[in-house]
This record gives C-alpha cells, structure tokens and sequence, in this order.
C-alpha cells in the first residue's frame, strides 16, 4: 500500500471508531484527523467535507465484503449459481451483517443499499446470455430491475413486513425471470452459500416464520409497505 493509500485508510478507519463511538453528527474533521495522527489539513486532500468521509467508509466496507465472495465467485462457473449465490450473499450481508448495520445507522446513512455493484451483475447476466443459460432482450433493464427487486426485499425483510423465506422466494423469481425453469431455479436457489466470513447477526424483526410461495402472497406484503 502505498503512502496516499494508507493516509486515506487511517482516516477512514479513525472516521468508522468514531461514528461507533458518537455518531456523525458530532464529529469534527479535527477528531477525525487527531485519531488517525495526522494533521486537519491533510483531511482535505482527500475529501471536500466532514460529512464525504462516511459515504466513503460505507463504500469501503462494501469493497471489503465484495473481495470476501470474489474468492468464492472465482470458482464458479455455472452463470445462473454465480448469480444465486451473490444474490443471497448480499441478502444476507444486508440482514445479518452487524457491522453494516450499526455503521449506516450511526452515519445517517440507514437507506444506503448493499448489493451487488451493477456493472458487476451486468457482467454476470450477460455472461449467461452469451453461453445460452440466460433469455432475456435487454440485460441492462433486467439489471435494473433486479437491483430495484433486491432493495425492496431487503427493506421488507428490515420493516418486518415479510420474513427471511422471502429471500429464496426473491432469487427463484429473478433466475426465472433470466429464463430459467422453475424446478432448476428452486434447486439453485436451496444451494446453501459456501464458507465466507461468519457476518454478525443482527437484532431486529425478522422473526416471521411465514413462506411466500407466489407472486399474490407476496403482493399482499407490498400493501402494507407501500
């Protein structure tokens, strides 16, 4: 790691302890620069404002958990499993990861999506289009639609509004909606996720033992969030 490198990790390190420990909003760019010893001028060749600090530990969290699964990701070779399994990754990363949670919370930052990076997810969809697994006309549409599928789930897993059964319900709809049949979206979808990095569990309302099994059950969830 080189030295600009390692100053912008201390300062967004020093930046993460302290939203743990008080919160954003009372914060200084002194305090910041004082925990990671280096001098309040030197915040600012990196970013613009105190509050452009904490999108930026976000993102660099994110980076982290997306170099746990690229290990994984590199192994697999069918394009439908590779997308099963980032999708229920990331699910789980959103619901159980302590970490992401406390953090977003703390730095004001409580909507900030955690998925797969879109341009990422278009290489994946247009990898299965081109080997004949996926059917579809316009990947960049679906890429957009999965993403924006991915973020509603999440919140209504979060709301309490449907339980974590939601998840394999989610994945079997996208990898059908890729072309795929049901029975083989159902069996990809129960494959369980590899070896990754234990994430914390996370405390909130998801204790709902209910299975979505259709489209109109699942509707019927969207009623109340809306």
């Amino acid at each position: 790691m080189d030295k600009r490198m390692a100053t912008r990790a201390a300062l967004l390190e020093a930046a993460r302890e302290l939203v743990f420990e008080k919160g954003h909003d009372h914060i200084a760019v002194q305090e910041i620069t004082k925990r990671a010893r280096l001098a309040t001028g030197t915040y600012y060749n990196y970013f613009d404002s105190k509050l452009d600090i904490f999108p930026a530990v976000a993102e660099d969290m994110k980076s982290q958990m997306a170099e746990e699964l690229d290990s994984i990701r590199q192994t697999i070779k069918d394009p439908a499993m590779l997308i099963a399994i980032t999708l229920k990754y990331y699910f789980h990363q959103t619901i159980d990861n302590q970490q992401w949670r406390d953090f977003t919370r703390c730095a004001g930052l409580k909507d900030m999506p955690l998925q797969q990076a879109p341009e990422q997810r278009f290489e994946d969809i247009e990898r299965g289009v081109k080997g004949g697994r996926f059917r579809l006309d316009d990947i960049h549409f679906t890429q957009t639609l999965i993403s924006g599928m991915v973020d509603h789930v999440n919140q209504s897993i979060s709301n309490g509004l449907v339980g974590r059964n939601a998840i394999e319900y989610a994945i079997r709809s996208i990898l059908q909606m890729l072309g795929l049949p049901e029975l083989v979206s159902k069996a990809l979808t129960q494959t369980p996720l590899p070896p990754i990095a234990a994430p914390k569990r996370a405390n909130v309302r998801m204790e709902m033992s209910e299975r979505v099994t259709s489209i109109s059950e699942y509707s019927d969830t969207r009623k109340h969030f809306f």
